[in-house]
């Protein structure tokens, strides 16, 4: 039973308590030495005001390095509101993120490059050093974050696998060695609450640090089902993290995280596109099931990093377990015909090891990495009563299984990678790096006569270089040209192809990075053209309710520019802006994949499926002292993406131009604020979903999801 209201009381007392208990230590802990005091509150130190990154697993300063890099800082992240990594997406150019069945299932484009469900993402999603090894753990709620930093294009050598379009690089905040803590409370449309709460501090001084913090979230919803009169999208979800900082000598750091997740939520909400209508209608929902999802995500990880006379070594091990049940509606229609159910269950282990040069004339870096998974997805679809009659010439008293795929997967990846940075001259700077990767995959097909057994291994070298031209110290130049890798494997029904083989692209850019008047005005472009060969696309077959990822594109292109302006004209006023543009073609298609289907032809020349050719976003606040300590804040944002958006790869299926305006008004007084918002001004509406019966031949007919309009809220925080 939902209970939010409740549980956001309960959750609310428990965060107060954490944080007054917080204060109470806090007066009785004897106070830190000033050495190493705060250290740990951020790895990554400022310089002088310029922002230093990790992003290819050494600190470096932003502008140096050679890479379209998109950076939210913590006090970013909070005036933006950003809570997950669609929220990311709405503030980056050519990245966007669009949810679709249930909150599990991201579909990510990067420059161009796609995601398919329950395949390899295009992007690695890199969390303190850990990286995601699954796409259900994406859109994870984000909280008490110091920083995300978003790389585009291939990032093979350095993190491996599914970094064929790029890497996101999420830092949450550290232990401290002073008591610290924060809390904060939400209620939005749709009743929505939400609650987060942190504190942090030391266990022994200088030696040993903890960071416990959590997040609360309950929502009714705010999308209506016509049938069930029934809002379809609510969701309630909790979270909780634990970080141990030790030291026990000033050359060794042991870091010690787990975190648990759990989230219920509506799923599946898809409208049924009837006889007459486009595909692209924003139609009712009407289905008479209602789709439901539990997520649980568990992880934990130890990072241990030493630092020898020669080089930093660091180790870190990882454990992640993904578990979601789904029940949807199948059809899609106001009466009982066809339901569907879905269960998953993955484990994974991962170890890295790597070492690392100090400061020297020569950076270096060189590691290796395994990744052991095992995972199971079952999916069930069951005749109704109302389908008596028609899929069969007898009556069904009571829900029938109809059709079943059942498969289990163990999957073994490892790899070598290295880079090596120089300056053969003092204004130029030469990186070159290589990362090979084995992926040995095995699937049993448990739903098969025989419980067949297929196996298949899947390899790629990833070489990586760029030059670097330091022309000032504010204006830099480079080039780069490196290779990304999506590892094949196995669909759990072969009706349309039983193996898919894996996704490489070949990507040159070359880009400007400058910094003006004391860093007070950056700006920096990039321009960037991508080969790829055999595309994955996702395809959704209707007769084995299977989700099918194919190669029907064996050769396709990429070209695309985009830049990035930050300033701030006087102080308080802040305004960014960026932009990108993005251009694909079809170079060869494979007309066998689709034979015999509603979707066959030649589709060379058409553009890649859902990829935008433009987006943009653009902010601008303004920090107003009104007296005392209390200083107001508004903010505008916009952000959009258009062009020749295509769902599929026929080009039938078109969706417009979005665009969307958020508005926040904040005022802080000392370590309390509260701020006012809305997102989705004017209220715009439209598709973040289409399935097309065509690409499975079945005659359930086609069906779509509708985004959310607009919301508005409130969120009070304070900070100790």
């Amino acid at each position: 039973m939902r209970t939010g209201a409740d549980r956001f009381g309960r959750y609310l007392i428990t965060a107060l308590m954490m944080a007054t208990a917080g204060q109470a230590a806090a007066q009785e802990q004897v106070p830190a030495t000033d050495e190493g005091a705060g250290e740990a509150a951020s790895s990554v130190p400022e310089q002088s005001g310029e922002i230093v990154v990790t992003a290819r697993k050494r600190e470096e300063r932003l502008q140096d390095v050679p890479e379209s890099i998109a950076v939210f800082s913590a006090e970013s992240i909070e005036a933006a509101n950003i809570e997950n990594i669609r929220d990311v997406a709405l503030n980056v150019p050519n990245l966007s993120i669009s949810s679709a069945e249930q909150p599990g299932i991201a579909l990510i484009n990067i420059r161009g490059v796609g995601q398919v469900r329950n395949g390899e993402p295009p992007v690695a999603v890199i969390i303190d050093g850990v990286q995601l090894s699954n796409v259900n753990q994406f859109t994870q709620d984000l909280f008490d974050i110091e920083r995300i930093e978003v790389l585009k294009g291939p990032q093979g050598a350095i993190y491996g696998r599914n970094a064929i379009g790029g890497a996101i690089n999420i830092i949450t905040r550290q232990p401290t060695n002073e008591f610290e803590g924060r809390i904060e409370g939400s209620y939005g449309t749709g009743d929505d609450f939400g609650a987060r709460a942190a504190i942090s501090g030391p266990i022994i001084a200088d030696k040993l640090l903890f960071r416990l913090s959590g997040s609360f979230r309950s929502f009714d919803g705010d999308i209506t089902n016509e049938t069930l009169d029934q809002k379809v999208n609510f969701e309630d979800s909790n979270s909780i993290r634990l970080s141990l900082l030790a030291r026990p000598s000033d050359d060794l750091t042991i870091d010690i995280r787990g975190s648990r997740s759990e989230n219920q939520s509506g799923a599946a909400f898809y409208s049924y596109v009837p006889p007459g209508a486009q595909r692209t209608d924003l139609l009712p929902i009407t289905g008479d099931i209602l789709g439901e999802v539990d997520r649980t995500l568990y992880d934990a990880s130890v990072k241990v990093e030493y630092r020898a006379p020669f080089a930093t070594l660091t180790s870190i091990s990882a454990y992640t377990r993904t578990k979601f049940a789904l029940v949807e509606d199948f059809d899609f229609l106001p009466f009982d015909f066809l339901s569907g159910e879905q269960r998953f269950k993955s484990d994974a282990w991962s170890q890295e090891l790597r070492a690392s040069s100090d400061d020297g004339p020569v950076d270096w870096m060189f590691g290796v990495y395994l990744l052991k998974t095992d995972s199971t997805l079952d999916s069930e679809i069951y005749a109704r009563p109302g389908a008596g009659g028609v899929l069969f010439p007898f009556p069904i008293p009571a829900p029938m299984l109809f059709v079943a795929t059942r498969s289990t997967d163990d999957n073994l990846a490892y790899a070598g990678f290295g880079n090596v940075s120089f300056r053969p001259l003092p204004k130029l700077e030469i990186s070159v790096g290589a990362r090979y990767d084995v992926d040995e995959r095995k699937q049993l097909d448990r739903a098969a006569p025989g419980q067949p057994t297929y196996e298949a291994t899947f390899k790629s070298f990833q070489p990586k270089a760029s030059l670097t031209f330091f022309a000032s110290d504010a204006v830099n130049l480079y080039a780069s040209a490196g290779k990304g890798f999506r590892s094949g494997g196995f669909n759990p029904s072969d009706r349309i192809t039983r193996r898919y083989k894996s996704e490489e692209n070949l990507s040159y850019e070359a880009g400007i990075k400058t910094s003006w008047l004391d860093r007070r005005l950056t700006f920096n472009a990039a321009a960037f053209y991508t080969d790829v060969d055999d595309r994955q696309i996702y395809l959704f077959d209707q007769v084995t309710g299977s989700q099918i990822i194919t190669n029907p594109i064996p050769k396709s292109r990429i070209v695309g520019v985009e830049f990035d302006l930050s300033a701030r004209p006087v102080p308080g006023l802040d305004i960014s802006l960026s932009g990108g543009l993005l251009d694909s073609d079809i170079r060869r298609y494979d007309t066998d994949v689709f034979a015999g289907l509603p979707a066959e032809g030649d589709f060379t020349g058409n553009e890649l499926p859902q990829v935008p050719n433009w987006s943009y976003a653009a902010a601008v606040q303004y920090r107003i002292p009104a007296g005392s300590d209390l200083t107001i804040t508004p903010r505008l944002e916009a952000n959009g993406r258009g062009g020749d958006f295509y769902w599929e790869v026929d080009n039938r299926d078109k969706r417009g131009a979005v665009h969307l305006v958020n508005a926040r008004l904040s005022f802080d007084y000392r370590n309390f604020g509260v701020t006012a918002f809305v997102e989705n001004l004017f209220d715009e509406e439209y598709l973040v979903d289409v399935v097309a019966q065509r690409f499975s031949g079945a005659p359930l007919g086609d069906y779509n999801m509708r985004s959310p309009g607009r919301r508005f809220g409130v969120i009070a925080r304070a900070k100790f």
